[in-house]
């Protein structure tokens, strides 16, 4: 899968492989290839062993937005599918819908749903939860209104882009 992570200023096209044996990834960055064993410590701590190096991670995600503190130091980035990044108007929080289509940003495996058909949501409540490279995604809707349809359930794997949720 690729990406483009934007840090500041700065943007790094990440391409991720899962490999065969548990928990490794081939990571390669602007080119860089990493061999990196990663694993899930809990709910946002991550443990990540490159080039015979542990580190600590402590991420915090709210929408294409990560905040990741590693060794007493933090940096914000965003994250976007490659292919939902080199769109015309997308972006975290951009919609041609008026923010009543809710997809998902990227590729995974839903894993809690966390409103019902008929609720009243608020802008930036949690809808549903996205696991995705063994890390678990909120997704939060962009505006107020209520859930008119649902269309995944817990279990089942979606592609990026991929409708959600409908509003009213």
């Amino acid at each position: 899968m690729a990406y483009i992570a934007t840090l500041g200023e700065q943007t790094h096209k990440i391409e991720v492989q899962e490999l065969e044996e548990d928990h490794l990834y081939r990571v390669v960055i602007d080119g860089v290839e990493r061999i990196v064993d990663g694993r899930k410590v809990s709910g946002h701590i991550y443990s990540l062993l490159i080039d015979n190096r542990s580190f600590t991670l402590d991420v915090a995600v709210k929408e294409d937005t990560y905040t990741v503190a590693c060794e007493g130091k933090s940096v914000r980035l965003q994250l976007l599918d490659e292919r939902r990044a080199l769109r015309p108007g997308e972006g975290s929080g951009s919609t041609r819908d008026g923010g009543k289509l809710v997809r998902s940003f990227m590729p995974g495996k839903v894993i809690a749903v966390l409103v019902a058909v008929g609720d009243e949501v608020e802008k930036n409540q949690g809808l549903l939860v996205i696991e995705a490279m063994k890390m678990e995604n909120e997704i939060r809707v962009a505006t107020a209104g209520k859930i008119k349809e649902i269309r995944v359930a817990p279990g089942q794997t979606v592609e990026s882009g991929e409708l959600l949720i409908e509003l009213e």
